[in-house]
């Protein structure tokens, strides 16, 4: 499903409606650039603190052009998978009203690759969905309270002595303002320069005109402010308007354009909320609105809410539902990931853990998946040629939603969505055949510490037990066919810790007590490094 700057209102509430009920989220990012070291990559291996460093500084350089989600749903019943993948560009253009300026660089290896692979760079500009980071939103609202709380006045007006154009009007508003206060108690509570036509006519006043350009308009803001410390002035499309000083109501003046900006903020979040959601984080400022569709297509229970309960349930639910978050190569696109839409990153390695743990309490890199005893060797390792090597491989059973299914006739490689789609597929498909070889059950692996297993199992069982509950409650709304059959999977909670999840049906992703998670779970790939794998849990 592509998804565009136009189309993105639409499809927000579909997404994270099917965030919301999905099995595993797979992720694939398209960069604009790279790290690359300059001494290349003779000599020893880095350490993984050296690659997170080379990898953060290309981050900070770089941006994500594109990104790909596939969201997967299971149907345990049938014992089949049923994906969807959106595509979509991100804008690089942000909102100039938030007066926010953002930098972005290209490497030309980098583009000159995407434009082989068919990568549109006008989709990109003119299609792209917007976003502003976290940072970018604190900046826009810090600059926007700093301007409101400054003090200091103007003290001199800027005009040139040879500017005997402007200083003749200046004397003709000084005049009209001098005139006005005169009036004392008999004036009228506010002032417009220009005066209407007739007035203007009337009172013999050269050198104004009927309306006001933009420099004109500044020299009257300008005037009143040095000379006229008990007038406050009103910007309006084709004049100024001048009335008295309140306080009061310059503090609502100043608290209405910070909160302008807020909103302003909000409304171009973006494709942030989706991000925002896939982590966990804070959606309490997404409108209500974009529920509505959701909320007349749910159960009478929902329907008898305001929009505004269903939406906060709803959030609430998104927020419970940490999906399994599945990459390929995940190290990097995690780092990008977090620096694009959140903000700067640490500088250290364990920092930068500990933060994505909290917000992806389970990740599956399907690069280490696939390699996972490949000892001190670098075997083959790239997507295409791990779902080359799948592609025999019947079971389980996967198909693409049929409002989905652009890929069915379109192998796009390189493009985010497909990679998303390809590396749902290499996880279904290996996961099943890794936990089948393993025999798992749960019980410690030897080489993996006991806290890891305790953390990873203590995530899973909850993420299960949250999505079967959200599942449960659903009804026949939105993803019926694989959540009405989510129920059935888990059968007891003694079945949950034996990590069985339905006897009578193998081909699946195994469960959430299976020893698979504490065996290949929150482990990235990391080539070329002294440790070669990057624990996240």
């Amino acid at each position: 499903m592509d998804v565009t700057a136009q189309t993105f209102p639409y499809h927000l509430p579909k997404m994270l409606e099917d965030l919301a009920s999905s099995t595993f989220v797979a992720i694939d990012l398209e960069f604009s650039g790279i790290a690359i070291a300059t001494q290349g990559r003779a000599g020893p291996p880095q350490s993984l603190q050296q690659r997170y460093q080379e990898v953060k500084e290309g981050a900070d350089k770089y941006q994500i052009l594109q990104v790909g989600l596939t969201f997967c749903h299971e149907d345990t019943e049938k014992a089949k998978y049923t994906l969807r993948p959106y595509n979509l560009y991100l804008s690089p253009i942000i909102d100039r009203k938030l007066e926010v300026e953002r930098n972005w660089s290209f490497q030309s290896s980098a583009i000159e690759f995407l434009l082989d692979n068919k990568f549109n760079m006008d989709s990109l500009y003119r299609s792209g969905v917007p976003y502003i980071s976290r940072e970018e939103e604190e900046k826009a609202i810090a600059k926007a309270i700093e301007r409101q709380n400054q003090t200091t006045a103007s003290t001199s007006l800027d005009v040139k002595e040879t500017d005997h154009e402007s200083l003749a009007f200046l004397r003709v508003v000084r005049q009209l303002v001098d005139r006005w206060l005169a009036l004392g108690d008999k004036r009228e509570k506010f002032l417009n320069i220009p005066p209407p036509t007739s007035g203007i006519k009337s009172q013999g006043l050269s050198g104004m005109p009927s309306l006001l350009n933009r420099f004109q308009k500044r020299l009257v803001h300008q005037l009143i402010e040095v000379e006229y410390s008990s007038l406050v002035t009103i910007g309006k499309p084709t004049f100024v308007q001048i009335i008295d000083y309140d306080e009061a109501r310059e503090k609502t003046v100043r608290d209405r354009r910070v909160q302008w900006v807020r909103e302003r903020a909000w409304r171009e979040t973006g494709f942030r909320w989706v991000a925002e959601a896939l982590a966990g984080g804070d959606l309490s400022n997404l409108r209500p609105s974009y529920f509505t569709g959701l909320k007349s297509n749910s159960s009478h229970a929902d329907l008898v809410k305001s929009t505004t309960e269903f939406a906060d349930a709803f959030k609430e639910r998104l927020k419970a539902h940490r999906p399994i978050l599945v990459g390929h190569n995940l190290f990097m696109d995690l780092i990008y990931f977090f620096r694009c839409f959140f903000g700067p990153l640490p500088d250290q390695l364990e920092d930068f853990q500990s933060m994505v743990h909290e917000h992806f309490p389970v990740l599956i890199d399907t690069k280490y998946l696939a390699t996972h005893d490949c000892g001190s060797i670098n075997p083959t390792s790239s997507l295409k040629e791990i779902n080359d090597e799948l592609m025999q491989t019947a079971t389980p059973l996967m198909s693409i939603h049929p409002h989905f299914a652009r890929y069915n006739t379109q192998k796009t490689e390189h493009e985010a969505g497909y990679d998303s789609l390809l590396t749902a597929q290499v996880f279904i498909k290996l996961s099943a055949q890794r936990s089948g070889m393993d025999q798992v059950e749960l019980g410690p692996d030897p080489h993996v510490n006991r806290r890891s297993h305790t953390t990873v199992y203590h995530d899973l069982n909850n993420r299960f037990s949250q999505l079967q509950i959200a599942v449960m409650s659903e009804g026949s709304s939105g993803s019926a066919a694989t959540s009405s059959s989510r129920g059935s999977e888990i059968n007891t909670k003694d079945d949950i810790a034996n990590g069985i999840r339905n006897p009578s049906k193998k081909s699946l992703i195994p469960g959430p007590g299976s020893r698979f998670w504490t065996v290949y779970g929150n482990k990235l790939r990391v080539f070329g490094t002294v440790e070669r794998v990057c624990e996240m849990g």
